[in-house]
């Protein structure tokens, strides 16, 4: 992961921790199925959402399996100054 995907992993992985109250200690290739049932992944992905001030599809949501691929996306989508 490159630094400014790195920093947003920490972000949801602390939005997670601290807003959601999920433990999700999963490391960043794990799939984030195998760590959270599917209203739990659905919150995250809607307060990631409005961290980012970034939409993601079903489709994105889908692909994104792991915390590694969800900062990915959202570091990519995410505007500069939405970004940590």
């Amino acid at each position: 992961m490159t630094p400014a995907e790195e920093a947003v992993a920490l972000e949801i992985r602390r939005i997670a921790r601290e807003e959601l109250r999920l433990a999700i200690d999963a490391a960043d290739d794990e799939e984030l199925a195998s760590r959270l049932d599917s209203l739990a992944l659905l919150s995250l992905v809607v307060a990631v959402e409005d961290r980012f001030r970034v939409v993601l599809t079903e489709e994105d949501a889908a692909s994104a399996r792991s915390l590694a691929d969800l900062a990915r996306l959202v570091s990519g989508r995410a505007a500069v100054e939405a970004l940590p």
